[in-house]
């Protein structure tokens, strides 16, 4: 199981510049509706098993337990949904809706995959762009909500603090939110991305320095990255304790890089959970957005 001090520093240390960022940005007065603590603080335990990089043959698992603030603003979320840890409004009106999204990939280790033996290490990579979400139909049925979402995301990594650009994520995400109880949510998402050449470079390049007789030098390709579908189920198990749990499903068959020698599996599995405590939060309210209200 990979859980390395470097790149747990570098998720708490991202946090924190978050976490300074909202405190400068500041809020609005809350409205009488409660939409939660303004500011909380958890503890979280995100554990994940499944493929090094898309299309891995290999799989790996991780364990992270850190510290996390959320944070409830009109046009900054932060940590309040596992699925979307950071979310910006930049724009809503009526069904929809323009946010800034972020998302993070663990490191992997390249001496602990056959396929990469010798090659640089996977950085800890941070995406982080614009998403604009359609929800294009509702049903009465656990008060479940439609959407389409079209994101658009720059890819850094980080070798320690050092960062460098790794091109653009481009995805087209259908996806389903159902509220079951009044404790527990699941969500349905198909997600099909496409990438630039950089971004595909980081996975699936070979230069020459790195190639063997049994993994030829290979130059990367933009297009089709392949398709993710995701379930999760989030459940209030009490006032101050929540758990998630998640499984995805890779399709990367007539992906546009299955030519190379790190292209090594067509269909990939990974499983996830996280627990998250709450010991604090601030007696000042959350203002509702247009986006907490239940469903008609």
């Amino acid at each position: 199981m990979i859980c390395t001090a470097r790149s747990i520093s570098i998720v708490v240390l991202l946090t924190l510049s978050m976490a300074n960022a909202v405190l400068a940005a500041g809020d609005a007065d809350a409205s009488a509706a409660d939409a939660g603590a303004l500011w909380e603080l958890r503890i979280a335990a995100f554990g994940r098993y499944g493929p090094a990089y898309p299309a891995s043959e290999e799989n790996q698992g991780n364990f992270v337990p850190l510290p996390i603030p959320v944070y409830r603003g009109r046009f900054l979320r932060l940590f309040e949904d596992s699925e979307n840890p950071i979310r910006g409004r930049v724009f809503q009106r009526d069904r929809i809706k323009l946010d800034l999204d972020l998302d993070l990939t663990f490191p992997s280790d390249s001496d602990e995959i056959d396929a990469r033996s010798g090659m640089p290490d996977l950085d800890l990579l941070l995406e982080a762009g614009p998403e604009l979400e359609l929800e294009f139909a509702r049903n009465n049925l656990y008060a479940g909500r439609w959407y389409l979402a079209l994101q658009a995301r720059l890819a850094t990594s980080f070798d320690g603090l050092d960062p460098s650009y790794r091109g653009v994520s481009y995805s087209a995400e259908l996806r389903y939110i159902a509220q079951l109880t009044s404790r527990d949510e699941a969500k349905l998402r198909i997600t099909p991305t496409f990438a630039t050449d950089k971004y595909m470079d980081y996975y699936y390049r070979v230069a020459p320095e790195f190639a063997t007789p049994s993994r030829p030098a290979y130059e990367a390709k933009p297009g089709y990255l392949g398709t993710d579908i995701t379930v999760n189920w989030t459940r209030a198990m009490s006032k101050n304790l929540s758990m998630v749990l998640g499984a995805r499903l890779g399709l990367h068959s007539g992906a546009r890089n299955e030519n190379s020698p790190l292209f090594t599996e067509d269909v990939t599995g990974s499983v996830y959970g996280a627990f998250m405590y709450k010991f604090w939060e601030s007696k000042r309210r959350a203002a509702p957005r247009p986006d907490d209200e239940p469903a008609e």
